[in-house]
């Protein structure tokens, strides 16, 4: 950390320009504690790192959770002068006693309060959520920044995203759901936009870049993106998931492939509108593949007409039995899995591969029977996706 209190209470600050002899002459004749925990903490001086304060080993402070490296010490740095130069007034690790937490940096902007976390390693889900709901409950919007280090691409529309680097996905104040990522050592903005899982890691997903001094404060707050989607990518890669399924080492005790098989259902043969993106899709841990066939298998695909809340509730099951699994998303509140559900449902309506029947009850509309070939399945699913693009655009809004 970069801010302590002296033994007479004189908030010390370690930012800015200080000469290392001064410091060391200051050290000297001053003692320092945590302004949220009150212990004593050491003053770090050294020619290979940036002047800091740390905890002692064995303290349970809150505030040292994460021991702060080089990286999380300079990207704090920049993003604080960053937020000066653009005219804000940020402060630096401010400490709020009514939540007892301290965010790298606090700043008010368009009206709204602001604690900015620039997070370099990994904490508990427990510590995350605690932190951002106290965060919430004072009426400050937490914004937890990934480190860009840990950003790996795989692909021009790819990415692969730990369970953890999800939690780092919020809402804008316009709608927008964006992972923000900072990066010291290019000193470069990357925002993770339009996230669509693919599979438990991987995820297709675009990038904006941007130098920081280069960006005006809206691409951290509320940036803006158009709502492009690339449909053929998309359908690349799930035929190339679909292709593949029942070739890794472990498929043969893989429950998915199993309660396929015992349907007489080739993963390689599964209809397009299995494995499509709507924009809740985060909130399931689960491939859109596995999860979309299992509402087939269990409710689409049956011969009498379902509800959406019977779509639900067959889709509740399947995570009480753990066939699915679904995951929290602390910075958007409002989302949930089930409207997921809702989504994919949407689409299929406005393909008219399911059509409503009245009283609220749903019904699959009549399927076009198994390919003959591995050439017909692959027409149709070509014919399929360049007819679907403006419905999942809709949707993803």
């Amino acid at each position: 950390m970069l801010v302590a209190a002296t033994e007479n209470g004189i908030q010390i600050s370690l930012l800015g320009s200080q000469r290392i002899p001064d410091l060391q002459q200051y050290r000297e004749k001053h003692t320092f504690f945590c302004p949220e925990c009150k212990e004593e903490v050491i003053m770090k001086i050294g020619n290979k790192r940036i002047p800091h304060f740390s905890h002692r080993k064995g303290s349970e402070c809150p505030e040292s959770y994460e021991r702060e490296s080089e990286y999380h010490i300079s990207g704090k740095l920049l993003l604080f002068q960053w937020l000066k130069k653009k005219g804000l007034d940020p402060i630096l690790e401010p400490y709020y006693p009514d939540i007892c937490q301290r965010p790298d940096i606090g700043v008010h902007y368009e009206g709204v309060n602001y604690a900015l976390e620039y997070q370099c390693s990994i904490i508990s889900e427990e510590l995350f959520k605690k932190r951002s709901e106290a965060y919430f409950q004072s009426g400050i919007v937490p914004i937890w920044i990934l480190a860009g280090k840990n950003i790996k691409r795989i692909g021009k529309t790819k990415i692969s995203l730990s369970g953890f680097q999800y939690f780092f996905l919020r809402q804008t104040p316009s709608g927008k759901w964006v992972i923000p990522s900072f990066c010291p050592n290019t000193k470069s903005f990357i925002n993770v936009r339009q996230i669509h899982p693919l599979t438990v890691r991987n995820a297709y997903a675009h990038y904006d870049v941007k130098p920081i001094f280069h960006a005006d404060p809206n691409f951290l707050f509320d940036p803006y993106f158009k709502n492009e989607f690339n449909i053929s990518e998309w359908k690349n890669e799930i035929r190339k998931i679909k292709n593949f399924l029942a070739q890794s080492s472990s498929a043969y005790k893989n429950n998915f492939l199993q309660d396929l098989y015992s349907c007489s259902i080739a993963p390689s043969s599964l209809p397009p509108e299995i494995g499509l993106p709507v924009r809740h899709s985060p909130f399931i841990e689960t491939p859109p593949i596995q999860w979309q066939t299992y509402l087939y298998m269990d409710v689409i695909g049956k011969e009498r007409p379902f509800s959406h809340a019977r779509m639900v509730a067959a889709f509740r099951n399947r995570v009480k039995n753990n066939d699915i699994r679904v995951r929290s998303i602390p910075l958007i509140p409002t989302g949930s899995e089930v409207l997921a559900v809702k989504e994919y449902l949407d689409i299929l309506i406005n393909l008219n591969i399911v059509k409503q029947t009245g009283n609220g009850l749903y019904k699959r509309t009549a399927s076009c029977g198994e390919p003959d070939n591995c050439f017909c399945l692959l027409q149709r699913e070509e014919d399929f996706y360049r007819s679907i693009t403006q419905s999942i655009l809709q949707v993803n809004k």
